[in-house]
């Protein structure tokens, strides 16, 4: 008993430090944030002695913020697009035919899971660059599609597997084609592992730091990630104006899973990550 209390006591402890190490880069981004440069030099691990937002105004007009929260959600938006329309119809197909076949396809798009982006972003420039889509958005969008699709396949296909298929057959019935079926019946019921998808990945694709970093320029359209980094070697010792960019960098993804959380929790229950 005594063994246990001890193993759990330190269990607990672990759990805490742990919990302060991941907290305090979020607690440091966040107090500065609304504090004034003096004050962030000063005493950057103190809380406001005084709220201001001048560093979210600095870093609207200083950093672009507003050109690079619209390349993102341009990126970001048109990836999940694209991604939930194409995964969702692969893995119908996949989850509704029980051959080796299909099952083969399924073990292939999951290997995908296995592979860290930083292996496949030298070969895939290389690819976009044959194509002449390199330094352009529609590289940047069709890389993420390629990256995020295994882990999205494998959610949909998990999904369907919880779905009855007695609408299907009576949808069949009735002349409908497997297109108007998936269309108009089992695409309003993936509404959950959507959200979950939507969540999962635009989080992923909203923070990429390297694949745009590499695959888009200046030029061609910064993001929010990449925009705050070149923006740090211009403003250096403005940190003001850097800790406001990380916040507004941190808006939209906050805001888009306070609005699907239900849903994002509905999916997470009703199997969108059950086996």
């Amino acid at each position: 008993m005594k063994r246990r209390k001890k193993v759990s006591v330190i269990s607990r402890i672990g759990a805490v430090a742990l919990t302060v190490i991941f907290a305090l880069p979020l607690y440091i981004a966040v107090v500065n944030a609304f504090k004034p440069y003096e004050d962030i030099i000063m005493k950057p691990l103190a809380p406001p002695a005084s709220f201001t937002l001048q560093n979210f105004i600095a870093a609207w007009n200083s950093a672009g913020i507003p050109r690079l929260y619209l390349n993102s959600i341009l990126i970001t938006g048109c990836s999940l697009v694209l991604l939930i329309l194409v995964a969702s119809m692969a893995a119908y197909i996949v989850a509704r035919n029980k051959t080796r076949f299909y099952n083969g396809i399924y073990v292939f798009f999951l290997m995908g899971l296995m592979i860290p982006v930083q292996m496949i972003l030298i070969p895939s420039i290389k690819t976009l660059s044959f194509f002449h889509l390199l330094r352009t958005m529609p590289g940047m969008i069709l890389f993420n599609c390629a990256v995020y699709f295994s882990v999205s396949f494998f959610l949909y296909v998990e999904f369907f597997k919880t779905l009855p298929t007695s609408l299907e057959e009576s949808a069949k019935i009735d002349g409908a084609s497997r297109f108007v079926i998936f269309r108009s019946i089992l695409l309003p019921l993936l509404k959950p592992c959507t959200s979950t998808v939507i969540i999962f990945s635009g989080m992923w694709i909203w923070n990429d730091f390297l694949p745009p970093l590499y695959i888009l320029d200046a030029k061609t359209g910064s993001t929010i990630t990449t925009g705050i980094y070149r923006a740090i070697g211009q403003y250096t010792t403005n940190w003001d104006i850097v800790f406001g960019a990380v916040m507004w960098a941190s808006v939209p993804i906050v805001i888009l899973y306070l609005c699907m959380q239900k849903q994002f929790r509905h999916g997470m229950v009703a199997g969108a990550i059950k086996g």
